[in-house]
């Protein structure tokens, strides 16, 4: 999309029409950030129709189009169609939603809508944090089993409960078997959990990020997000130090055995599957 919205500049309409079509989320998404780009009004009641919607259009894409609104809200002569659109935001049944709409309000307008952005819902129930409390006096350990080889991980449960809690869910019920690590930096991170491939699949949820001190040495796991408390499924590992994802990116594990096996890793290597052990010596 982006390569032809380039190469054939003239045509930019028609790739921003069948993007918006188009059944794939991610090319609804690059197209709403080009409208953005354009400050291009005429797609504006397109753009309010699709988030009035709701949860039929995915959250990604609402979010996206209440992303590019400060293009079109200029304090000197803001566009009216864009400052209802901002509203429609405020009540979006989707706590992201609600919370980066807010915060655009505060930039732009002064105007404080903090009482709509209660703190996020998690899957995880009070109940089940209960019982991960009562179990998890120590924290558990995940064996990874890869085409590299075995990686182990300690999983910090009382540095980020929720998220540990969320991650051996997922692991029990099979989600990462097959998965590939499709993000690989050198120097940086390894990065997998995601079923389409590409870095903008996952989970149908958010989960809230839980920052701590903890420092993001060489072999710490964290939750990869596009945003404070939109953690899901996809993790990282750091291949080094990385000072500056601290407190921004929620820690909550440390590679304990298998760096060597990290470090080998590939971009489509497979995650052949994630045991959970209650308790490694």
């Amino acid at each position: 999309f982006g390569q032809l919205t380039r190469l054939d500049s003239g045509n930019v309409d028609y790739y921003i029409k069948k993007a918006l079509a188009d059944p794939d989320f991610v090319l609804n998404t690059l197209a709403v950030d080009k409208v953005g780009e354009r400050q291009d009004t005429t797609y504006l009641p397109v753009l309010k129709t699709m988030l009035s919607r709701g949860p039929e259009i995915d959250v990604d894409i609402r979010r996206a189009i209440i992303g590019i609104m400060p293009a079109f809200l200029p304090k000197e002569n803001p566009n009216s169609l864009a400052r209802e659109i901002l509203i429609d935001g405020t009540l979006d049944r989707e706590y992201i939603v609600r919370k980066e709409t807010a915060k655009i309000c505060k930039d732009i307008f002064d105007e404080d809508y903090a009482y709509l952005v209660p703190p996020a819902t998690t899957r995880i129930s009070q109940r089940e944090i209960e019982k991960g409390l009562e179990k998890y006096k120590s924290n558990p350990y995940a064996l990874l089993y890869t085409d590299q080889g075995e990686i182990e991980m300690e999983l910090y449960f009382d540095v980020a409960p929720v998220m540990v809690l969320s991650f051996i869910k997922a692991i029990r019920d099979g989600y990462y078997d097959g998965l590939t690590f499709h993000r690989i930096i050198p120097n940086f991170v390894v990065q997998g959990g995601d079923p389409r491939g590409d870095g903008y699949g996952g989970a149908d949820f958010f989960l809230r990020s839980e920052l701590s001190d903890e420092t993001y040495q060489r072999g710490t796991v964290g939750m990869a997000t596009s945003g404070r408390d939109t953690g899901g499924l996809q993790f990282f590992i750091a291949l080094s130090p990385q000072p500056h994802l601290e407190a921004r990116y929620t820690v909550f594990g440390q590679v304990l055995e298998g760096m060597d096996v990290v470090d080998r890793i590939s971009h489509g290597d497979v995650i052949e599957k994630i045991i959970i052990r209650e308790n490694i010596p």
